[in-house]
């Protein structure tokens, strides 16, 4: 009995292999299309009303910068297709913001890839995507740095933020970049 069991197994992993071997096509690997996905966190802050109100004054602009490593890389500079900036916002303030996300090169430039963000006074759920196609806007790729201005806009009423109420602002933020890396690259 063990014998007929030994010559079934044989004869089907002969099918098996045989069959295998006979459809694969090694010319497909030349057209090979490799698309990665990179998420990355940008800039995230927590500002709250001690951060804008110094000395008695209310602050007009908050600015940060912090840098983009993701495009330092030569290869993935070549290859990157497209990137899509995502923008959460949690304002408790009652007032309005305006955010002004800058791209800038090594000498501080801008590459004209500017966002800007309009949020309402308490908008606690302000949610934005922008994308950005390197074809169309290819200065994108020379950005080594984020600049983010946040700009306190004047209240409706000449109202004055309350330093004893506890207040926040909350702002995030993530890169998402579409790579493409072909055989031929």
């Amino acid at each position: 009995m063990r014998k007929k069991q030994f010559y079934c197994l044989l004869t089907f992993l002969s099918l098996v292999l045989g069959s295998c071997v006979d459809n694969i096509d090694f010319s497909q690997a030349e057209d090979a299309n490799i698309t990665p996905v990179t998420v990355v966190s940008l800039v995230n802050t927590n500002i709250t009303q001690n951060d804008l109100v110094v000395g008695g004054s209310e602050v007009g602009t908050i600015t940060q910068t912090s840098v983009v490593s993701i495009l330092d890389n030569g290869i993935a500079r070549n290859d990157l297709d497209r990137a899509v900036f995502r923008f959460e916002v949690n304002n408790q303030f009652n007032r309005d913001f305006r955010i002004n996300f800058i791209f800038l090169d090594n000498n501080d430039i801008s590459t004209n890839n500017d966002i800007t963000l309009n949020i309402d006074a308490n908008n606690t759920s302000f949610v934005q995507e922008n994308e950005i196609i390197i074809a169309n806007n290819p200065d994108l790729l020379n950005s080594r740095k984020i600049q983010v201005e946040l700009t306190l806009l004047p209240s409706s009423d000449g109202s004055s933020i309350d330093i004893n109420v506890p207040t926040s602002f909350v702002f995030k933020s993530a890169g998402t970049f579409y790579f493409s890396f072909n055989n031929s690259n």
